[in-house]
């Protein structure tokens, strides 16, 4: 019994150089990766907030609509608003906790202008939009992201609870720069875990972005 609770029991570091997880992160499409919103859901919120121009835009009178990471790195042909709202609502399909989504549609023009600001340095980017209100660091590094912004060198890059937390829990080998980072701190290391992603994606020949990804929605299974 004792062998078998040892067995079972036991853990391990994985490690993300390991080839067939390498070539699994390689393999990931994250450009198609999608999420579908509704019209419906959204529009009292918009109408509320005066924002029906961007709703209209964005739905162009579909019920459903699926947002790709690929339209929202190139968002041909639609306002900088419309843009930010597109990012919010591919973030949290479903609304924000707490209804914080209330808020951030009442500031969408203040919250595009900031986000879609270029040659910030990180710490005078977040800051600007902290100061907004309901804005953590989940959001605004998807602002950042999809706005194709780069700091000290490094191409923004998503950072949310669910990597923070695979980072906090050691489950991987490489990441053992990050340890320490938590939702608290994450706005302070941003660019710590921007240096030590590129790194890895380099050495093993895949994008950031599909490693990160694969943090979000692998990084705890193995």
């Amino acid at each position: 019994m004792g062998e078998w609770k040892n067995i079972l029991g036991a853990k391990s570091m994985p490690y993300l150089n390991h080839p067939p997880i390498q070539q699994l992160i390689r393999s990931i499409p994250v450009s198609e990766h999608s999420v579908e919103v509704e019209a419906a859901f959204w529009l009292p919120f918009c109408e509320a907030a005066g924002r029906l121009a961007e709703h209209h835009a964005l739905f162009a009178g579909q019920a459903t609509i699926r947002i790709s990471r690929h339209w929202l790195h190139d968002a041909p042909q639609v306002s900088v608003t419309t843009r930010c709202l597109a990012i919010l609502l591919w973030g949290y399909p479903s609304g924000a906790r707490g209804d914080l989504h209330r808020g951030w549609l009442e500031n969408l023009p203040q919250i595009a202008a900031a986000a879609s600001q270029p040659g910030l340095t990180w710490g005078d980017y977040y800051a600007q939009l902290h100061a907004i209100g309901g804005l953590g660091i989940s959001t605004i590094s998807k602002l950042a992201c999809f706005f194709g912004l780069c700091f000290e060198g490094h191409m923004a890059l998503v950072l949310d609870q669910r990597i923070i937390r695979v980072i906090a829990a050691g489950r991987w080998t490489e990441l053992g720069p990050l340890h320490g980072l938590t939702y608290i701190n994450a706005h302070l290391r941003y660019v710590d875990y921007l240096a030590a992603m590129a790194g890895l994606a380099y050495a093993g020949g895949m994008e950031s972005e599909q490693l990160e990804f694969f943090l979000f929605s692998l990084g705890e299974s193995f």
